[in-house]
C-alpha cells in the first residue's frame, strides 16, 4: 500500500488518521470500529495492511489483540503532515474518565496500552480515586480490550518516595514508553518522557 493509496481510502485515511492524532496508545479493534464508526470486518482488512505494511504493531494481551502506531514507520512524518491538514486531534474519551476517577493528581498508561504487554502495570493513578466509579471504568476496560488492566493506586507521599528512592515499579512505568494522562505534581515529574 502506497502513501497515496491510503490517503485516497476514506476509511484507511481515517484510521491512520486517528491512530496518528490521538494520543498515542494501544487500541482494540472494538474500540477503533467504534470510535471511527466503521464495521469490523472493514477495519479488519484495514488493519491487515497496515500490519503487512509495518505501519502499526499488534500485540496480544490474554488472547485478546491491542493494535498502536509504529513511530519508526519512515512514511509516516510525511502521512502525519498531509494528514493533519485535515483532521483536528482527537479527544480521547478513555483519558479523560480516569482523570475523573477520583482526586487524579497524577495518571500514566504503560504495559499494553502503551505497546508493551510485558510490563507490571497498565495503568498507574495518583491520588484518591472513588471505589465505585473505579470498578465501572474497570469493568469498561475488559469489554473494550478483552482483558483485566493492571492497575496501581498509590498516594502522593507514596509516590514520591519510590520516585526518590528509585522503585524498580516506577522505572518500568517511566523508563520505558508512557503516556501522561494527569499531572499534577509537576515539580516531581521533572524529566518524566511521554
Amino acid at each position: 500500500m502506497t502513501h497515496a493509496d491510503i490517503l485516497d481510502s476514506d476509511h484507511g485515511s481515517e484510521l491512520l488518521a486517528f491512530l496518528l492524532l490521538a494520543p498515542m496508545r494501544s487500541y482494540s479493534a472494538k474500540e477503533l470500529a467504534g470510535r471511527l464508526q466503521i464495521t469490523e470486518k472493514i477495519l479488519s482488512s484495514l488493519l491487515q495492511e497496515f500490519l503487512d505494511d509495518s505501519m502499526i504493531k499488534q500485540l496480544i494481551r490474554d488472547g485478546s489483540k491491542l493494535y498502536i502506531i509504529n513511530k519508526r514507520h519512515k512514511l509516516l512524518p510525511e502521512i502525519r503532515t498531509s494528514l493533519a491538514k485535515n483532521h483536528k486531534p482527537y479527544e480521547d474519551e478513555f483519558l479523560l474518565t480516569i482523570a475523573k476517577l477520583g482526586e487524579v493528581k497524577a495518571a500514566f498508561l504503560s504495559g499494553a496500552l502503551t505497546g508493551n504487554p510485558e510490563l507490571p502495570v497498565d495503568l498507574l493513578i495518583v491520588g484518591k480515586v472513588t471505589p465505585l466509579k473505579l470498578d465501572t471504568f474497570l469493568k469498561q476496560c475488559k469489554m473494550t480490550f478483552g482483558f483485566d488492566l493492571n492497575y496501581s493506586v498509590m498516594t502522593p507521599e507514596e509516590f514520591q518516595l519510590r520516585r526518590d528512592t528509585f522503585d524498580r515499579f516506577l522505572k518500568d512505568v517511566f523508563d520505558y514508553p508512557h503516556l501522561v494522562v494527569v499531572d499534577k505534581l509537576t515539580k516531581a515529574q521533572k524529566g518524566i518522557k511521554s
